[in-house]
């Protein structure tokens, strides 16, 4: 009985996402930086961005910065000072971050709708119904847009018109984890990772499934037990794709063939970041884990920052950065895997509105109190 009870009350949790029912974080370790980690600049912005950190994302093109707010409103910043280029009301309701191709920027909303905007014009292009809310960014190639709902449809449109090419569907498992994995498309497929832990590569042009892979096994008694869900961003990189499952695999697959390369019992609900041959992986417990991508075999492991809920890692110059649900960020030499500085990415002490991004020298993250903030060192 009581393990029945926690089980239900865990299922709440994990279906609701919602920050407030989480435990108090951890003290962190004291630490006396040894890198300049700092603020380059910080611009307010009119809304919020999403229901967790994964789910939003930033594009850095041009020396420009551009993303949505959850209000609708899409805006364009100068990279080296935070200053307002464009805004943009566009009147959706955005649920997940921006894809940009040109003049073109896409995003999904929770009322089950793509849409395309015309940066230059500042109006929409148009505007396509699916059939879910979208909780993830969707990915371009070829003229062509990849995007995944909620229900497990794998969706290829024409990036000028919104058509439809093609459709997959994946069938649901009883309970999943709220979100859903971003498409990739890469050397003329589209690789989507799936609710039932299954990873499957199509034909971009056609929609042949070419190959499937099961990175997640349910396993247990218990549906609760049995969360097996590929939600963590998908990485390809040199034509291997790497993957995390709910439950416990990280997997590097051939992406010709969707062959296992090699596999670790990591269990994680975010994304990798892979540069050269280091890969870093956060498992549910925030260990940081750095592997080599090549064969997986463990080159450093940081346990300093356990249980304060990591989101997903970014390669920052020299180190790798990673921040937490009370809104420091911390970087993490590459070689060593010693944590060498921490930062507040604002005054305000708020947990994270999107996923980091890194170019150049600079590290630009979204919070929920509606800032965009530029860290640098």
């Amino acid at each position: 009985m009581k393990k029945s009870l926690f089980l239900l009350l865990l299922s709440a949790v994990i279906i609701q996402g919602c920050s407030n029912a989480r435990p108090n974080l951890p003290d962190l370790p004291s630490l006396s930086n040894e890198v300049d980690l700092h603020k380059d600049w910080r611009t307010s912005v009119d809304g919020n961005f999403g229901e967790t950190s994964e789910r939003f994302s930033l594009v850095a093109e041009n020396d420009k910065l551009y993303f949505v707010t959850d209000q609708g409103t899409l805006y364009t910043l100068n990279q080296a000072d935070g200053d307002e280029i464009h805004e943009i009301e566009t009147g959706y309701a955005p649920s997940s971050g921006v894809t940009l191709q040109g003049d073109s920027i896409y995003f999904g909303t929770y009322d089950a709708q793509l849409v395309a905007v015309s940066l230059t014009n500042k109006s929409v292009l148009w505007e396509k119904s699916l059939s879910s809310e979208v909780l993830s960014e969707a990915a371009y190639a070829a003229g062509k847009i990849a995007i995944q709902t909620a229900d497990g449809w794998l969706n290829v449109l024409e990036a000028d018109s919104g058509n439809t090419l093609w459709r997959a569907k994946q069938d649901l498992p009883a309970l999943t984890v709220r979100g859903t994995s971003s498409p990739v498309i890469a050397n003329g497929k589209v690789v989507a990772g799936f609710a039932d832990g299954q990873v499957k590569a199509f034909s971009l042009q056609s929609g042949e499934e070419l190959w499937s892979y099961a990175a997640g096994k349910p396993e247990g008694r218990y549906e609760i037990e049995r969360l097996s869900d590929v939600d963590g961003r998908l990485v390809v990189k040199d034509n291997v794709v790497y993957a995390v499952a709910y439950n416990g695999t990280l997997v590097a697959l051939a992406l010709e063939t969707g062959r296992p390369l090699w596999q670790r019992n990591i269990a994680s609900s975010v994304g990798v970041a892979v540069n050269g041959e280091l890969l870093v992986a956060v498992d549910m417990k925030s260990n940081v884990i750095a592997l080599n991508a090549k064969n997986g075999s463990e080159v450093w492991k940081n346990s300093d920052l356990l249980d304060r809920d990591l989101i997903s890692p970014e390669f920052f110059g020299d180190y790798v950065a990673l921040m937490d649900r009370a809104g420091y960020v911390h970087l993490i030499d590459l070689g060593t895997g010693a944590v060498m500085a921490r930062e507040l990415a604002n005054e305000k002490n708020v947990a994270p509105g999107s996923r980091m991004l890194a170019h150049k020298k600079q590290l630009f993250i979204l919070t929920p109190d509606s800032d965009v903030t530029s860290l640098t060192y």
